[in-house]
Formats: structure tokens, sequence, C-alpha cells
């Protein structure tokens, strides 16, 4: 009897785990069309792991961090955010195959912030001039 209920019981865990994990992620593209993003891609998942060494232990533990590609002014953001956390930032700008950094991007903008910030004089990363149209959605 016991051999029949651990298969189960694993099956349904695992069924549980994977529609949490894409339950967050449809509530962070409700997230980003909330925000004003009209066209957020296709989400993706990855899993970063950390180790912290504390005293003679080593203490591990995981995340999966939730990645979305948005299109704005004919540039491609990737915005992300911890699974099951409130708040999102931008991870990565995609210009022509390349991911730029963008130091000091503000975190939780809605799109009209966003236009605001591409549009004005601060300082944007390499290769942000080739995918900025002002004249695009």
């Amino acid at each position: 009897m016991k051999r029949k209920i651990a298969p189960a019981l694993l099956a349904l865990s695992c069924a549980a785990a994977l529609t949490a994990c894409s339950g967050n992620e449809d509530k962070f593209v409700a997230e980003l069309k909330a925000a004003g993003f009209s066209n957020p891609g296709a989400p993706s998942t990855e899993k970063e792991k950390k180790s912290k060494k504390i005293g003679k232990r080593t203490v591990k533990s995981s995340e999966k961090i939730i990645e979305v590609v948005v299109r704005v002014k004919g540039c491609d953001l990737e915005m992300a955010k911890v699974s099951g956390q409130s708040g999102y930032w931008l991870d990565e700008l995609h210009v022509n195959g390349q991911e730029p950094d963008w130091p000091g991007y503000p975190e939780n903008l809605k799109r009209d912030q966003v236009v605001k910030l591409l549009a004005d004089n601060s300082s944007k990363p390499t290769g942000f001039t080739a995918c900025y149209k002002p004249n695009e959605a």
C-alpha cells in the first residue's frame, strides 16, 4: 500500500510545483501589463543558487528568477523579478544580440516612465542608440 501512495504524492507535489511556477509567471506578465507594457513576451524562469559560509557550515539556497522581454521604442528590455516577491527590475537591454548592463536603472517603472527615461539625457549603455527609435510605439 505504501508503495502506491509514495509515487502518487510525488506526482502531486511535482504538479503543484509546476502550476505554482506557471502561476507566478502569469502574475508577472499581468503585473507588466498593468504597468502599461502592452506587449510582454513569453516568460522564462531561471534558478539561481547561492551558498553562504556561516562558521564551519555552508548554507545553500536557491530562488527562481522570472524574466520577460518587453519592447519599448524599439528597444527590447528584459524585466526580471524573484518568483513570489513583489517588484521587478531591468535585468538586461538586448541590442543586436548583445546584452549590455544598465547600471542605475530604477526599479518598478511603468511604461510611461520608461519612455521618459529612454528620451532623457541620462547616461545609457553602449549600443542603446542602435535600438532606440523615438517614433516607434
